[in-house]
């Protein structure tokens, strides 16, 4: 089994020889001081991860963009000193890295983050094999004798419970660091019925592959989207208030309800969220959001679908009225 390559920038030698030492056995790891050195060791061998100290001595937010560049794939970590641990959240969303860290770095939490990474690296690969085959069936012919098989690489057990595991990581950090996070539960509305029971299944194979290739653009970098049964999609979205996902549900339905293949069905969205800073003591697990999110889809199709279903946001807090005093 040939293990992943990690790329560790760090100047600092004993969390280097640490880092190194968590990921023992489990990585191929190269260890480099300064901005330069990372820069030339991508531009001859991408890792499939990188870890970017940010610190007055390295600037691995400056060095991500430059490896985004030369390495597209490559999965980028950024790792930050306790002391920005309320700005560290923020701080990486805005450079658009898959995760980051805050020290006092501890082992499983670094192995946490780096498998979770190195997953989502795989589901991105599968979505890039699903838009080039997309593109295959569009362009080649069929053949009435033949069936095709379908395109749509299925959501297997072992990709339900990183997904599971990964959301449950994301729902801890959130706590921890106050950001909230979505789900989204997206439906191809009633697509054997449209296409009819005659309808060849590389015709259904094309129309979930573009689907998918729809969403991804929808996306943002750290989002997630996936299979998650016949004809439906769940969407993860990190750092996404509840008037964020509304908006990205509402584009979703208008993206996908017009795909030129998708003949009289109807897009559906159920939305779940979950956001610690306005809830402190809400429980949440992945099972739970995906119910939410399930009950909010019955509620979108009941209503003729080409919608979105919702928690209704909360309503503003009531401006005291100012008193004066006369006399």
């Amino acid at each position: 089994m040939t293990l992943p390559r990690i790329l560790v920038a760090e100047p600092s030698a004993p969390i280097a020889n640490a880092l190194r030492k968590f990921l023992d056995g489990w990585a191929e790891v190269q260890v480099v001081s300064f901005v330069d050195e990372a820069v030339q060791a991508v531009r001859l061998r991408p890792p499939e991860v990188l870890i970017a100290a940010v610190s007055h001595t390295f600037d691995g937010e400056l060095l991500a963009p430059q490896v985004r560049k030369q390495a597209p794939e490559t999965a980028i970590i950024l790792s930050y000193p306790p002391s920005e641990v309320e700005t560290a959240p923020e701080r990486a969303r805005a450079v658009g890295v898959e995760g980051f860290m805050v020290g006092p770095l501890k082992q499983h939490h670094v192995l946490a983050m780096v498998q979770a990474v190195t997953r989502l690296n795989g589901l991105a690969a599968q979505v890039r094999e699903l838009q080039a085959r997309f593109a295959q069936l569009k362009s080649a012919a069929p053949k009435p004798a033949v069936r095709a098989r379908s395109s749509l690489v299925g959501v297997n057990a072992p990709d339900e419970t990183f997904f599971k595991k990964y959301m449950l990581l994301e729902v801890k950090r959130s706590k921890r660091y106050q950001y909230p996070v979505a789900l989204l539960l997206v439906s191809l509305d009633k697509l054997h019925e449209s296409l009819g029971e005659s309808a060849p299944e590389f015709q259904r194979a094309a129309i979930r592959s573009e689907a998918l290739e729809g969403l991804s653009v929808l996306l943002r970098d750290i989002d997630v989207a996936m299979p998650f049964a016949e004809d439906k999609y769940l969407l993860f979205l990190p750092h996404t208030p509840l008037i964020g996902c509304t908006v990205v549900a509402g584009r979703v339905v208008e993206r996908l309800s017009k795909l030129d293949s998708f003949h009289g069905g109807t897009v559906s969205v159920g939305v779940a969220s979950f956001d610690p800073a306005a809830n402190p003591k809400e429980q949440v697990s992945f099972g739970g959001l995906v119910r939410e999110a399930t009950e909010a889809l019955k509620k979108a199709q009941a209503a003729g679908g080409n919608r979105f279903s919702a928690p209704e946001l909360p309503a503003p807090p009531k401006k005291k009225k100012d008193r004066i005093s006369m006399g």
